[in-house]
């Protein structure tokens, strides 16, 4: 997984923290304190692995694979409905 995590909100100490037995790559953009991180992971542990990212929030922007990040999007897209749903009826 090809994953963009940011400085807001100490994300990028607590992404290093909750993957730290993880194999990864990282690279620093020094101007804006982003890092790029790969991350390795079998993919029988791949719904673990997009609940972990998504509980960071707007710190982190899954940029790859295709099929991990439309994972992330239509996860993300129930949790809205959901979120409207009881809106309306409340």
């Amino acid at each position: 997984a090809v994953i963009r995590v940011t400085p807001e909100r100490n994300g990028v100490e607590r992404f290093m923290l909750e993957f730290a037995s993880y194999e990864k790559h990282t690279v620093r953009d020094l101007e804006t304190g982003e890092y790029t991180v790969e991350l390795w992971y079998d993919r029988q542990d791949e719904t673990e692995l997009l609940i972990q990212l998504l509980s960071f929030g707007p710190v982190v922007d899954i940029t790859g694979p295709k099929h991990l990040r439309e994972q992330a999007r239509l996860r993300v897209q129930k949790q809205y409905e959901l979120l409207e749903k009881y809106r309306e009826e409340g």
